[in-house]
């Protein structure tokens, strides 16, 4: 088994044959985070063959609370053209469920425009629209993976928004948000693992010294990597630490010492691009070389045979 971490999105060639890589399911992730009122909201398109899927998140930090709406469609109700590179241009829209959801991506800017009229919000009531955009750029550095396995091979990539600005409709709440508190994520992945055996995996968004950043945190290979505007840096020897069942201790007991506190666990059903799996929804706080991680948000991702 093989896996690298690169700079550079050069994540779809065999480097050995020059051949692009077949892979048979794709997922793209658009985040939109604001800082302010602790929520996130998150689009998450999959498919595979004829089948697609489509699961909107809102999550409350500060309640500690994780809604959603989420369907399943036959090809025909998403149209669709997912990205074949993290920075090309992509069309998706998905049509089902009772609600609409699109994200379009054109020379690194992408707009999601959503209406989610039935998503239970925390206060009980119901309904969410959006309309934000983010702009990537690809000459700041993001973070890459490659797994391969003989013939089968999976990429992630993940990467922060900048200049994002944009309308939300919380119930009847309209906040117009922009600046520094909204924060933009993409995360893009294509496999041809039919069955893949996945490993628990952490993603990490937050922001220190007035700059977004992001963490990976792998089992596969142990790792954790930080990116920031400019910056990325990896760590090996990295152990997941259960201090309790709301406690899971992310160190190498040196430079990386992060500690996620999990509120909430969502579990998913087998989907077109992966098996069931659970989300720890948590917020996190530590330390990542010299920068001093506080309030931080995002999840731990536990495939079902570790459950």
């Amino acid at each position: 088994m093989e896996y690298l971490i690169k700079d550079e999105p050069s994540i779809l060639i065999n480097s050995q044959t020059g051949n692009a890589y077949p892979f048979s399911a794709e997922e793209e992730v658009f985040v939109v985070l604001d800082s302010v009122k602790k929520q996130m909201i998150s689009f998450d398109f999959e498919k595979r063959k004829l089948s697609a899927r489509c699961i909107v998140r809102l999550i409350d930090y500060g309640k500690g609370l994780v809604t959603e709406a989420k369907a399943t469609t036959p090809k025909f109700n998403i149209k669709s053209t997912f990205a074949p590179t993290p920075y090309a241009d992509s069309d998706i829209t998905f049509l089902g469920g009772g609600f609409t959801a699109s994200a379009v991506a054109r020379n690194e800017k992408i707009g999601i425009i959503a209406s989610v009229p039935e998503l239970l919000l925390p206060d009980g009531t119901k309904g969410l629209r959006i309309e934000a955009s983010l702009s990537i750029n690809k000459d700041i550095k993001s973070f890459n993976c490659f797994l391969s396995y003989g013939k089968k091979s999976e990429s992630l990539h993940a990467s922060i928004a900048e200049d994002i600005s944009g309308t939300i409709w919380i119930g009847e709440n309209k906040a117009i948000v922009n600046g520094e508190n909204l924060q933009g994520r993409h995360v893009w992945k294509r496999t041809s693992f039919p069955k893949k055996k996945e490993r628990p995996i952490a993603i990490i968004y937050g922001r220190a010294s007035n700059l977004p950043f992001s963490c990976v945190s792998l089992t596969y290979d142990n790792s954790f990597s930080i990116i920031t505007d400019g910056y990325m840096k990896g760590f090996r020897g990295v152990e997941w630490i259960e201090k309790d069942n709301d406690t899971i201790l992310i160190t190498n007991k040196n430079e990386i010492n992060v500690e996620a506190k999990i509120f909430s666990s969502v579990h998913e059903k087998r989907g077109p691009f992966r098996k069931a799996n659970t989300f720890r929804y948590a917020m996190f706080s530590g330390q990542v070389l010299n920068k001093k991680i506080t309030e931080a948000v995002g999840y731990l991702e536990y495939p079902d045979r570790l459950q």
